[in-house]
Order: C-alpha cells, then structure tokens, then sequence
C-alpha cells in the first residue's frame, strides 16, 4: 500500500464524511489529480478545466445558473475499447478535510447542468469527487442512484472512479480495468 493510500484509509477510519489525502489546497488537490491523470488515464480521457455551464433543471428558488465544473473528462475512442460505457464525466475538486454533504448537493447541481465545451454542449453521465475514497452502504447506494462517484488514490498510486460500492476505473503501472455498471440507470420503485 503506497503512503498515499494507508494515508486515505486512515482518514476514512476516522471520519467517513470527509474527503481525504493531506493536500492543504484545492490548487495542491487539483495538482496532484491532473497528475495521475496523465499518468494513469491520459490515454483514455481528454480532460478539460474550469469548463462553465448552466443550470438547466433548477430548483424551485434558485436564481444563478451559471456554474463552473473543475474537470470535465471526455471519454476517447481507447476508453470506448477498453470497456467504459459511460458518456462525459466531472470531477469536483476539493482539498483534505471537506466534509463531503455540501460537495454531493454541488455535483448534483451538476447533474442538472449544461457544459459548453469547443462550443458544443455536454450532459454529465456522472460526476466524480475528488478526493475521496469509495463509500459502502446507504450513502453509496444513495450516491449511485443520483450518479454522484468518488474519485480517489489506490493501492500501488492508482487513480480509481467508483460509483457506489463498485470500481468503475482504476489505472495504475500495471494496467487498466474498467467496469459497464447499471448504477444510477433505475426508474421508480426499488
């Protein structure tokens, strides 16, 4: 287990509901996350920065619509052949220590949002945040349902997406595996 990962799985021992890692900034976090990208998933996604949009589904109230995503990752045609059957993704970067609940209202916001991107606009298939590690039980469940991941280090310096319980990317030196997932695809009764 590389330092990084004994470092999350303690910070998950001691409080579940914040992210993890020990960058003190965003600007740190982000760095640190555009790193193992490129390393790890340069290949599979083009990655895209401070990309605004607007809020096209807003809630009774809400009066901005403007917003602004951290990364927005467009899948290549080698993460098609290498089994990702998700469309475009965000990721929300936060630094160490954010209690996660304002962050999951955010991506939802998210969810609900139109990017502008090389002039074309994106629907989100899921949004990611980073960092954190992969969550079990009721709020994972929760969290699939609403197409809300984490995106995390893992063992060996591996960049991982999860959605839920389930690992749906993870790159390290050794290789790529991706997983197809129903996740958040379910209407109506459970």
């Amino acid at each position: 287990m590389t330092d990084i990962a004994v470092i999350d799985t303690i910070a998950l021992l001691v409080d579940p509901t914040l992210t993890t890692g020990e960058w003190q900034t965003e600007a740190d976090s982000a760095a640190a996350f555009d790193s193992l990208l490129v390393r790890h998933a340069g290949e599979y996604f083009r990655s895209y920065a401070e990309v605004p949009g607007t809020l096209t589904q807003p809630r009774p109230g809400q009066v901005d619509r403007s917003v602004r995503i951290d990364r927005l990752l467009i899948p290549t045609g080698l993460a098609r052949k290498a089994g990702w059957t998700h469309g475009a993704v965000g990721i929300e970067l936060k630094r160490s220590g954010v209690k996660f609940g304002p962050v999951i209202a955010q991506a939802m916001d998210y969810l609900r949002s139109s990017w502008r991107l090389n002039g074309i606009w994106v629907q989100l298939d899921a949004v990611f945040i980073w960092p954190m590690q992969k969550h079990g039980g009721s709020i994972a469940s929760v969290m699939a349902q609403s197409r809300i991941g984490t995106a995390g280090v893992g063992y060996h310096g591996s960049l991982k997406f999860s959605l839920g319980e389930e690992v749906l990317f993870a790159s390290d030196d050794w290789g790529v595996r991706m997983r197809a997932t129903n996740s958040g695809r379910k209407v109506g009764s459970r």
